[in-house]
């Protein structure tokens, strides 16, 4: 199924905001065989993921609190996606590659036959210098508290994140810095001709020199037989130079200085 909006409606609600950045990012894209290609937004569900990493909550425990009707997200890319590809050398770890060294202690090895026929130089894609502003508006009250006070976002001051594990983008070598957290109240809906995030593709209204692309990825998960599988998705129109989506009067909110359509 293809989903273009949230049914939940954030009008006059608490919205956290932050921003996400990193060095390096890369998000798997699960439309193709392998994982050397990267989504060049990050999805719902990544954006989740990194949520519910700040809070600590346990893998797969918290899809419900993301669902389509309790949830709206909106995401703005703040600079323009640009993607490296990166030589990396890989070896094997399929079951029986990696094997104890005999007679050394806490050591691993693989065999030398496998690594002359499996080691291999392959080039991954990755996102340079990305970073998204986030806005998040959740039903679970407690849930928004938790996330407010984690991301320091009622401070005066700087604000200063606490997350209990580690941020990243993606790949978790791909480290990401938390900032300009806050809180704000969602206005009601107006129209314009220019959107800040990412704008579902039934509001896409094609024109002449405005540039922009489209990506589909995850946008809910559910638990299911000891892991997760996707449930729907979203295809969305983003801008490439990290600026805005231009379009013909679409409806859209705002909050927090940005203009916004919540997925």
């Amino acid at each position: 199924m293809n989903t273009a909006m949230s049914d939940f409606d954030p009008e006059g609600r608490r919205c956290v905001s932050f921003t996400v950045s990193g060095e390096w990012a890369h998000f798997r894209r699960i439309d193709t065989t392998n994982d050397k290609q990267t989504y060049r937004v990050i999805p719902r569900t990544t954006a989740a993921g990194l949520m519910a990493a700040i809070l600590g909550e346990p893998r797969d425990s918290y899809y419900e609190v993301f669902g389509p009707d309790v949830s709206a997200l909106a995401i703005v890319p703040t600079t323009p996606l640009r993607t490296m590809q990166v030589p990396i050398l890989t070896l094997p770890t399929a079951e029986g590659d990696i094997q104890t060294a005999e007679g050394v202690s806490g050591k691993t090895a693989i065999p030398p036959e496998v690594l002359k026929e499996e080691r291999k130089r392959r080039s991954f894609e990755y996102l340079r210098t990305p970073a998204y502003r986030l806005h998040v508006v959740l039903d679970d009250e407690q849930w928004m508290d938790r996330l407010i006070d984690r991301l320091d976002a009622n401070s005066d001051d700087r604000p200063e994140v606490r997350s209990t594990y580690t941020p990243s983008l993606g790949k978790t070598e791909c480290l990401a810095e938390i900032t300009e957290s806050t809180v704000g109240t969602v206005g009601p809906t107006e129209t314009v001709q220019r959107v800040d995030s990412t704008l579902p593709e039934r509001k896409v209204t094609p024109q002449t020199d405005v540039p922009y692309s489209l990506e589909r990825t995850p946008a809910y998960m559910t638990a299911s037989g000891g892991g997760r599988k996707t449930t729907e998705f979203v295809t969305y129109a983003y801008p490439v130079d990290g600026g805005a989506v231009g379009t013909v009067g679409v409806e859209a909110r705002a909050v927090n200085g940005d203009h916004v359509c919540f997925m």
